[in-house]
């Protein structure tokens, strides 16, 4: 009996350190840091772009630098979600957006490893003048940052970034 009792309290505490252990890697996990930079903050409507092209690469799991189609469309996805009247375009367009991801640490030795969730990304947006507002300079608009989480989808927080940072959040534009 007491041999049971013994048996039972290590398994609870086996059971109790594996969830404590859990929490702290799912805690640990959460960790996002982000740097936001834009040139300008321009009038709501110039920003509010009619076309956009999309460019997405990532070097993930010791895969070299390269296109990544799926980022892609989830860019291009999430942008259209922001910008409703959008057209994705292959040139010309009023707002080019590039994506890039890894999963290391740029210029850092290959002996600092981190978490395979660990991701490092950069979402650069240019913005152009249009024929109807000439104007308008050109705008630029940074986010970078880096996290652990595994649900942090960095196409959609650029597009809604953007879109908070110029204020045309939803607004749908029709084409001319």
């Amino acid at each position: 009996m007491a041999s049971l009792l013994k048996q039972q309290n290590a398994t609870t505490r086996t059971t109790t350190f594996r969830i404590l252990f859990f929490l702290a890697v799912v805690g640990a996990t959460g960790c996002t840091t982000l740097n936001v930079r834009t040139n300008s903050v321009p009038p709501p409507d110039a920003i509010t772009p009619r076309t956009l092209q999309v460019f997405a690469s990532s070097s993930i799991g010791g895969r070299p630098m390269g296109d990544d189609p799926s980022l892609r469309n989830r860019l291009a996805e999430a942008f259209q979600k922001q910008f409703p009247g959008a057209r994705i375009v292959e040139s010309k367009p009023d707002m080019v957006v590039f994506l890039t991801i890894v999963d290391y640490v740029p210029g850092c030795s290959p002996d600092c490893k981190k978490f395979r969730t660990y991701r490092n990304w950069s979402c650069e947006v240019m913005s152009y003048a249009r024929e109807s507002n000439p104007e308008t300079s050109t705008m630029v608009f940074n986010i970078e940052g880096s996290s652990y989480n595994p649900f942090y989808n960095q196409a959609s927080d650029c597009a809604s970034r953007l879109s908070k940072a110029s204020g045309s959040s939803k607004r749908v534009q029709t084409p001319d």
